[in-house]
């Protein structure tokens, strides 16, 4: 007989968001997984085969995580992790990122006046793209363009 814990383990393996589960929770919990300023600097940002990459916030830092690579790895055992890469990036400082993306949306939309139509057709546009960190830079490229349009 299989635990629950087994069959979720096979459903969400099978529907190929398994690691995206993974993620979220590292996510939520990066600030108590790694003290200061290690958690301030970095973030991770996806889970490929086992490859945790991590966003680092400067090239400083970058350059000094070489250092911490297999202590790392050691604190992410619980998350199945087995190498990780890093890359300059953003570096989320909460831990409500969708609820930060969310409202830097919704305020971005509604200070520059677009008409309804323009609105729906960016939110058309993006929700296509499933990485939400490319998704965010390609609507803020729409909102540029559409709203230096004379």
């Amino acid at each position: 007989m299989k635990t629950i814990g087994s069959l979720l383990h096979s459903i969400f393996n099978n529907l190929g968001i398994e690691d995206k589960i993974k993620l979220d929770s590292m996510q939520k919990e990066w600030r108590s997984l790694f003290n200061e300023p290690l958690s301030l600097h970095t973030y991770p940002v996806e889970i490929k085969n086992g490859e945790l990459t991590i966003n680092v916030d400067s090239p400083a830092w970058l350059a000094q995580l070489k250092f911490f690579r297999q202590d790392m790895i050691k604190k992410l055992h619980a998350y199945s992790i087995s190498s990780v890469k890093f890359k300059h990036g953003r570096v989320y400082r909460t831990s409500s990122v969708k609820h930060q993306a969310s409202s830097a949306r919704r305020t971005a939309l509604h200070a520059r006046h677009l008409t309804h139509s323009e609105i729906e057709w960016i939110n058309e546009t993006v929700s296509t793209v499933s990485d939400s960190e490319l998704q965010e830079n390609i609507r803020k490229a729409i909102l540029k363009t559409v709203t230096s349009q004379k």
